[in-house]
């Protein structure tokens, strides 16, 4: 009796089997890799005026005192820390960053050409953290 039951469920529970962890996988390595997607805000009182907005397909925007500057970014969560190289007015900055939570990361880069990517946060006074900047919904 037990065996004729698990029979007619097997289909199905194959099925759930299946299906259940390919979602699990899917959701959990998605959407992390997209949580620099949006525009973000530096946060220091010298860096006041500093803006960046990561869009998909490596589309990249940088606001400065001086004008916005379209780019192109390269993001490699693969590293500890993660990589970011983004290319704007003719110069490229190597950078690490490193999420503090959802909408604040910290970074450090190097955009002289001669020079490695920074391995660490140092100097301090070197790092720059970057607020995510919420939009308000529009009013009908």
């Amino acid at each position: 009796m037990l065996d004729g039951w698990c029979n007619e469920k097997e289909p199905k529970m194959k099925r759930i089997v299946i299906v259940l962890p390919l979602a699990v996988m899917l959701c959990s390595c998605g959407s992390p890799k997209k949580k620099h997607i949006g525009t973000w805000q530096a946060t220091g009182i010298t860096e006041s005026g500093y803006a960046v907005k990561f869009a998909r397909r490596d589309k990249a925007e940088v606001t400065t005192p001086d004008g916005i500057y379209p780019g192109r970014y390269i993001i490699d969560y693969s590293k500890e820390p993660v990589r970011l190289d983004v290319t704007w007015d003719g110069k490229t900055v190597k950078c690490i960053l490193e999420f503090i939570d959802r909408d604040t990361f910290k970074i450090i880069g190097q955009s002289d050409p001669g020079k490695l990517r920074p391995l660490a946060f140092e100097p301090a006074e070197d790092v720059v953290v970057f607020k995510k900047i919420k939009r308000s919904k529009e009013k009908k």
